[in-house]
């Protein structure tokens, strides 16, 4: 069926009334995603660049389509702010030469088309040549951000990569794949071929956060990289030349390099900035034009504290749905940054199924509801609601699973929807989740091992109620017949962000001088949960007979130099 992208262009800036549903053209599009594609991939090409040598359902040249295109237009591909140096830019030329130059390094260490690349690089300027250069060479990308020791080992070793790229000073967080590590001297020669993808090849295994457990590798296919990108470029964004993006804060695991691509394969650019630099210096965020900008609770709490002034250089801000739903203050923030006018949308976005997958319209319908649950599956891609008891067949009310299709060989969904008349809302997740987020507990408790005090933990997740259903998740530290050190908390929060990384810290740790019950040797997680939310575990951990058995089996224990059994203990 035709589309008429100009007319699509000109309904999203102009934003539609979310009363009547998806515009026509938005259902039509997800019965022919096909001819959605080519129909926008038409439109992209433009005038004055050379053309995309890309093509829709058969074949991707990333690296041409990202850099090559748009080398000639002399703009910035990417700009970051450090504390020392101020504004870094670097130009789609510049990254060019600079990404040419290391594939040529790589291919002389023996990179080729196929090959799983690991680029163990923070986001900045090194990442984004490491991962043009594997695209180039037709490789397999993962992004691995360097965490701690333990995070790193278990990750590796679920993907097994064939080549890593990081820094030197990385090598103590590699530790037995430092075969594996790429050199790069800057002293290549660039090459003017790139390699062309097929639309199944894997061009990316990502550890994508919203995937339980998050360090399952989950292939990303050329042809949802590209069309994803194409999408959220022009109608998610809609970015041009020139353009500039930023996403502060957004966790880089979800959202790279759907981000980037997006950006990039526009001729825009991707503006980088670190959380903490702009608690620093809001006005930071003030300097440059945004063509869109990416808010989270921490950004704009950081905005309400120091009650920063308008945000005139914005001209429109996206927020993820799946983060807490606190509408007060949203408004508030709209409101003291002159953010009243403004185009305001929902956007979830997994980078592993190629970027955004729930969005809203981008308008300024009802300036009383610029902060709402409305999302719509994105145009282009086909979907279906499924049965929430995970039966595989769809939902049988207006509620279910929002599942991305085909659906064979992808991880399940988490997202649950709720239809009410033509409006979709976001109704939470199929699950405990962390803003949508896996948690990983087995990898917590893993760590928690060996520490002196605790004879063991259990993570349990703790609806807090409200619209969307977010969670909380409750480490419970058991500490025996001796109570908790007054450093505890402080030594369980250090051993977590040392072995695997902040971001892996629970919302509360609880401390109990019991015993908890186990199974096969292993903590009881069903156990430790039913006897936390019932209460159980408070009453027994003040109850005087339930503390003289705990000091006695401890005795007990202490004198058999056992670590426990696996039958009902005290403290049940």
């Amino acid at each position: 069926m035709p589309f008429d992208v100009k007319d699509i262009l000109r309904q999203l800036e102009a934003g539609f009334s979310p009363e009547a549903g998806a515009p026509p053209w938005w259902q039509e599009s997800w019965a022919d995603p096909e001819g959605f594609a080519a129909a926008l991939a038409e439109a992209h090409a433009g005038r004055g660049v050379p053309p995309p040598k890309s093509r829709p359902g058969q074949q991707y040249d990333f690296f041409h389509d990202l850099v090559v295109r748009h080398v000639a237009l002399e703009r910035p591909a990417f700009r970051a702010y450090a504390r020392i140096q101020g504004w870094q830019t670097v130009g789609f030329r510049a990254l060019h030469d600079l990404s040419a130059r290391r594939a040529s390094e790589w291919t002389d260490q023996g990179v080729a088309p196929g090959a799983k690349v690991c680029l163990v690089h923070g986001v900045g300027q090194e990442l984004l040549v490491s991962l043009l250069a594997t695209l180039k060479l037709g490789g397999c990308f993962t992004l691995l951000p360097p965490t701690g020791p333990r995070a790193m080992a278990t990750r590796l070793e679920a993907l097994e990569p064939d080549f890593i790229a990081a820094e030197p000073h990385q090598l103590p967080i590699l530790k037995g794949h430092e075969k594996r590590l790429l050199k790069s001297r800057g002293g290549g020669a660039p090459g003017f071929m790139s390699h062309t993808y097929k639309p199944t090849d894997a061009v990316g295994l990502l550890f994508s956060p919203l995937v339980d457990p998050p360090h399952t590798p989950v292939p990303l296919t050329a042809e949802n990289a590209w069309k994803g990108a194409l999408g959220d470029g022009m109608l998610t964004f809609g970015l041009g030349p020139g353009d500039i993006l930023a996403a502060p804060d957004f966790p880089v695991l979800q959202h790279l390099p759907a981000l980037f691509f997006a950006t990039l394969l526009r001729g825009a650019t991707y503006l980088h900035l670190e959380l903490a630099d702009l608690t620093q210096n809001p006005a930071l965020l003030m300097e440059q034009p945004l063509r869109a900008l990416g808010v989270t609770p921490r950004l704009r709490d950081v905005f309400l504290r120091q009650r920063t002034g308008s945000l005139r250089n914005v001209q429109h801000w996206f927020r993820d749905p799946e983060e807490p739903y606190d509408a007060q203050a949203w408004r508030t923030w709209v409101k003291q940054c002159g953010l009243q006018s403004v185009p305001s949308s929902n956007v979830l976005i997994d980078a592993a199924a190629g970027g955004a997958v729930l969005v809203s319209s981008r308008g300024v319908a009802d300036p009383h509801a610029d902060v709402h649950t409305d999302v719509i599956p994105v145009p282009g891609r086909a979907w279906a609601l499924k049965d929430a008891n995970q039966s595989g067949q769809g939902a049988p009310t207006d509620v279910g699973v929002f599942t991305l299709l085909p659906d064979k060989g992808r991880p399940p969904g988490h997202v649950v929807l709720a239809r009410i008349r033509q409006r979709y809302h976001y109704g939470g997740t199929l699950g405990f989740r962390h803003d949508g987020r896996a948690y990983p507990a087995k990898e917590v408790t893993a760590a928690l091992e060996g520490l002196p005090f605790l004879v063991g933990t259990s993570v349990v997740p703790v609806s807090t109620g409200g619209l969307a259903s977010h969670s909380r998740f409750i480490l419970l530290a058991f500490t025996g017949a001796e109570p908790a050190p007054s450093s505890g908390e402080q030594e369980i929060r250090r051993r977590i962000e040392m072995l695997l990384d902040g971001d892996f810290l629970p919302d509360r740790i609880e401390f109990f001088p019991l015993f908890p019950h186990r199974k096969k040797g292993a903590v009881d997680d069903a156990w430790c949960a039913t006897q936390y939310l019932t209460g159980a575990l408070h009453r027994k951990a003040t109850d005087p007979m339930f503390q003289a058995l705990t000091a006695l089996r401890g005795r007990l224990l202490e004198s058999a130099g056992a670590s426990g059994d696996d039958g009902p203990s005290p403290a049940r």
